[in-house]
């Protein structure tokens, strides 16, 4: 085990804390802004796999125990963009000294408008057609523009958890 583990944990826990006492009760135009799949995300775009595999597995399930939602589905969506940013953070795509600086909030932001829309398509699959009352498209905008605000100060929290690592995986 890494020593970068112990402190995603925490800060994935006390994400997920902030979601269902916080998030879950305020909504922008009727929608909940899922902190729990930013987080996974911006910890991928560290470049740190297995951290970023980890922070989606924690949030997702423990979301997933404590909401209406089908059990898996907030899962699956984490970890999807928790792998998919760390391809990107091992390219150093996301990097937030390198790259410019509209860089990891526009990604951030394009998770943020596919991620509801995975969610809803997974719950099909699923054959949970009641997952959205409202609109996914209304929940696509305002998830994109939540995760493009919040992504720089999330990816530096995450990149400084992520550098008690010592060393890239």
């Amino acid at each position: 085990m890494t020593r970068a583990i112990v402190p995603v944990a925490f800060v994935t826990l006390a994400i997920v804390g902030i979601q269902l006492a916080v998030l879950s009760a305020l909504r922008v135009d009727g929608v909940v802004v899922m902190l729990v799949w930013l987080w996974p995300f911006v910890v991928g775009l560290t470049g740190y796999t297995g951290l970023a595999i980890w922070s989606a597995v924690l949030s997702g399930l423990f979301f997933d125990t404590h909401s209406a939602a089908p059990f898996g589905l907030t899962i699956v969506v984490a970890v999807a963009l928790a792998y998919f940013a760390s391809r990107l953070g091992r390219e150093g795509v996301g990097d937030l000294e390198s790259a410019a600086w509209w860089v990891t909030p526009v990604l951030a932001a394009l998770a943020g408008l596919l991620a509801p829309a995975c969610y809803v398509m997974l719950g099909y699959v699923e054959l949970n057609f009641g997952l959205w009352r409202g609109s996914v498209l209304a929940s696509m905008e305002v998830n994109a523009v939540a995760f493009f605000i919040l992504a720089r100060p999330s990816a530096r929290l995450a990149r400084r958890l992520a550098r008690t690592e010592g060393r890239r995986r």
